[in-house]
C-alpha cells in the first residue's frame, strides 16, 4: 500500500474525491466518487448495503447532505445500487432532493431497489447533465459494458472518464493508482465479464474520442498515467464468446 492514508476521502482532482474502502480480506473493491461543485454535489456509483457505513462517514465530513442533487449509477448491479435507499434516506430527511442520473434500461431495475427519486435518463437528456455553475458532464453509451445500457461519465472540466466496470480489476494487492501490473490485474477481471472483444473495441473507439487525463473504475485502481496504453490493452482483449470458441 502506498502512502496516502484511505482512511480519509482523497482528493483525486480539483473538487472530485474517492470515497471507497480497501478491505484487505477481498479482490474485489468499491469505488464510489463524489464532484462537489460549489454548492452542488454530485455522487457517482455510492456502492453496496455493506459499504454504506464506510462510504458515509467519508461524504459526511465533506459535505451536508441536501448538497447532493444528482446520483449517477452506470448500471444496475447491487454493488453500486444498493445504498441509494441509505442516502435517499439522509438527503430527503434535511429537506433534499437528488434524482438518479442512469439510462432508460437500468432504470427499469434500479427502481425495484425502492428507489423514491425521480430518474434522469442519460439517453432521454442529450447525454450530458448540466449542473447549476454551467458544469457540464457528458455521458457515452458502452453497449454490453457488461450491461446493455451501460455507459461512462466523462467530466470536461477535470478530464476524468468515470468509467463504471470498464477497466475494473480484480486484485488481492490493492493501491489506489494503478501500478505497472494493473493491465494483467485488469484483463484476468474483465476477460469473464464482458462479452467479446467485438463490443469492447466498439467501446474504446468512443471512449478515445475524450480528452483523459484519469480513468476512474468503479471497481480497481485509478489510472493517473498511460491512459492510452490501457486502452490499447483492452482493443486486443480476448473475453466472453472469444474464449469459448478457442
Amino acid at each position: 500500500m502506498s502512502s496516502i492514508d484511505i482512511a480519509k476521502s482523497v482528493e483525486i482532482a480539483e473538487g472530485v474525491y474517492w470515497i471507497g474502502f480497501y478491505d484487505e480480506k477481498a479482490g474485489f473493491h468499491c469505488n464510489p466518487y463524489l464532484i462537489i461543485d460549489g454548492d452542488e454535489a454530485i455522487l457517482f456509483d455510492p456502492g453496496s448495503v455493506q459499504d454504506f457505513p464506510g462510504v458515509l462517514s467519508k461524504v459526511c465530513r465533506l459535505i451536508d447532505f441536501k448538497q447532493i442533487t444528482h446520483i449517477i449509477v452506470t448500471h444496475q448491479d447491487p454493488d453500486l445500487c444498493g445504498a441509494i435507499p441509505r442516502f435517499e434516506e439522509l438527503i430527503y430527511g434535511v429537506g433534499g432532493s437528488c434524482k438518479i442520473v442512469t439510462s432508460t434500461r437500468a432504470s427499469f431495475l434500479i427502481s425495484y431497489y425502492g428507489v423514491v427519486s425521480d430518474f434522469y435518463c442519460v439517453d432521454q437528456n442529450d447525454w450530458s447533465l448540466t449542473l447549476r455553475s454551467g458544469r457540464e458532464l457528458k455521458f457515452t453509451s458502452t453497449p454490453f459494458m457488461h450491461f446493455p445500457g451501460a455507459f461512462v461519465t466523462y467530466d470536461p472540466e477535470t478530464k476524468i472518464l468515470f468509467s463504471g466496470d470498464i477497466f475494473g480489476a480484480f486484485s488481492f494487492t490493492w493501491e489506489l493508482y494503478a501500478n505497472e501490473h494493473y493491465i494483467e490485474a485488469m484483463k484476468a477481471f474483465l476477460e469473464n465479464y464482458l462479452p467479446s472483444n467485438k463490443i469492447v473495441r466498439h467501446a474504446m473507439a468512443q471512449i478515445e474520442k475524450r480528452d483523459i487525463s484519469m480513468i476512474a473504475p468503479q471497481h480497481g485502481s485509478i489510472i493517473n498515467k498511460d491512459i492510452q496504453k490501457h486502452i490499447d490493452a483492452l482493443k486486443g482483449i480476448e473475453c466472453g464468446i472469444d474464449l469459448e470458441e478457442e
